[in-house]
């Protein structure tokens, strides 16, 4: 059997508070110091289970944090506020959100937002300030000192009954990711019970799939001309972007080998050529449910498209790279277009590095947001490379203001201008946020036999207003993404 939490911060908190006993609550040296940060813990706590139905706006990773987390995090307030005069916020805010509950965190970005998260609830003001406020509007507040049936009373009368999305720190446009979420749950779920025999238009599934794979197989382009591009294009020390380029030629022909084969395999074991393997099966359930077959996907480049969105894509970036091979090196890239994105990066900085004769190991990316118009797409950039094709997930750019600013209602992604990625030796500091870019919506990857993530790109600061800290745009769970899924 395992035990739920109960869905909602007021349905949550109620339950933390059930679980303290009377002698618990009254068991510490500093009662009233005690109970206000006891508040703030089980609110933490409530945020960051809450914070799952997002899904990777709220966490990369869904995690399974349990009662046992909050119990030990409890003792330990006791403690630290029992041994020490002085409230140790530094010590209690590292035991919680690093060692109890970020024990569970793998993700580098998880830890950073759960430690932003617990900042805001384990704070002198939380102690000093009465009903203090633990969201803009209010409607969210520390209550009155009191034993521990008066903060069971307080709850059902004094907090919503339907959360508010800012009490999460996510935009409002969070909620429709969260019904999204769940959509495609149940829509996947009615997906797999749909039955095989026949489809809407009275075609059995063997004639659909046979026309679905004609209709693929007549878009895909031959493959890649690794010959040309070897004598066009050959390895030079002063052109990391040729050995991308080789790279790049070897995994798309690799995948469009194992689409196009897969494919004709299919048509000939409808037609009772070859035998209809449990492999081959896959395939064709794959396609006749409009998704990315896992054999190509094994291949692939991460992708959260349906499969018609998919091979568009998949041409269009076959496309990318022919016109390298057979035009030369663009002067701006398409960063969506690379099959494996941290080559490309690690080109620009060996170019970097023997132009100038640094160590790459010293090398440090800057970043600057171009406006789109006011970019000469003909002209190569000094140094680095200008980039295109990222959105951005949990805000919007400003570019009047060239900075980040809340999104529009409705608007769950918008497009990026134009970036410079200058390689550089020093950064010069700026009021900005450190946005993480993966290439899915997804976010959270798998370790590849490289060490890369297989979702995650970079980190690439961004400027923000000066009203904003890093902190809100963490908690807004703001990203960027080479590639949306539709």
């Amino acid at each position: 059997m395992t035990s739920e939490p109960p869905k909602g911060i007021q349905q949550n908190i109620a339950k933390s508070y059930k679980t303290i006993t009377d002698k618990e609550f009254d068991n510490c040296s500093k009662p009233v110091a005690f109970r206000r940060l006891l508040w703030g813990l089980c609110f933490f706590n409530a945020v960051i289970i809450e914070r799952r139905k997002f899904g990777p706006l709220g966490w990369n990773k869904a995690y399974e944090f349990s009662a046992s987390d909050l119990s030990i995090s409890m003792k330990q307030l006791t403690g630290f506020l029992d041994f020490y005069d002085e409230i140790p916020f530094q010590a209690l805010t590292y035991m919680v959100a690093q060692a109890n509950y970020g024990g569970r965190v793998t993700d580098p970005q998880d830890r950073r937002c759960i430690e932003t998260l617990l900042l805001d609830y384990y704070n002198s003001d939380m102690i000093d300030i009465e009903n203090h406020k633990l969201s803009p509007s209010g409607k969210y507040f520390v209550p009155p000192d009191g034993d521990r049936q008066s903060y069971l009373d307080f709850i059902p009368n004094n907090m919503p009954f339907n959360d508010i999305t800012e009490v999460f720190g996510l935009h409002e446009n969070a909620d429709i990711t969260s019904a999204i979420n769940l959509t495609d749950t149940i829509l996947a779920t009615a997906l797999s019970l749909q039955p095989r025999a026949t489809s809407a238009g009275g075609k059995t599934q063997d004639e659909v799939l046979a026309e679905t794979c004609q209709g693929i197989f007549e878009k895909l382009p031959g493959m890649l001309d690794y010959e040309t591009a070897k004598k066009k294009h050959p390895v030079m020390y002063e052109e990391s972007m040729n050995t991308v380029l080789h790279q790049e030629i070897l995994r798309f022909n690799r995948l469009l080998k194992e689409i196009s084969g897969s494919l004709k395999n299919i048509q000939l074991a409808i037609k009772g050529e070859v035998v209809m393997s449990s492999e081959l099966e896959d395939v064709g359930n794959s396609l006749f449910d409009n998704k990315i077959p896992d054999l190509w996907a094994k291949r692939s480049y991460p992708s959260l498209k349906p499969l018609a969105s998919y091979i568009v894509d998949f041409v269009e970036r076959l496309v990318f790279i022919d016109k390298w091979i057979q035009e030369g090196k663009p002067p701006n890239f398409w960063i969506s277009g690379f099959f494996f994105t941290q080559s490309f990066l690690t080109g620009l900085k060996q170019n970097y590095a023997r132009k100038y004769t640094i160590a790459i190991d010293l090398i440090k990316w800057d970043y600057e947001v171009q406006v789109d118009s006011k970019v000469d797409k003909t002209k190569e950039a000094p140094d680095g490379a200008y980039v295109f094709g990222l959105y951005i997930e949990g805000s919007r750019w400003d570019v009047e203001q060239a900075a980040l600013e809340e999104s529009h209602p409705k608007v769950l992604y918008t497009k990026m201008p134009y970036i410079w990625m200058k390689p550089c030796t020093e950064i010069v500091e700026k009021h900005s946020y450190e946005c993480p870019v993966y290439k899915t919506l997804a976010r959270f990857g798998t370790l590849s036999t490289t060490g890369h993530s297989t979702n995650f790109v970079c980190m690439i600061w961004l400027p923000i207003m000066r009203r904003h800290d890093q902190a809100h745009w963490i908690k807004r769970g703001v990203a960027m993404v080479t590639g949306l899924s539709d």
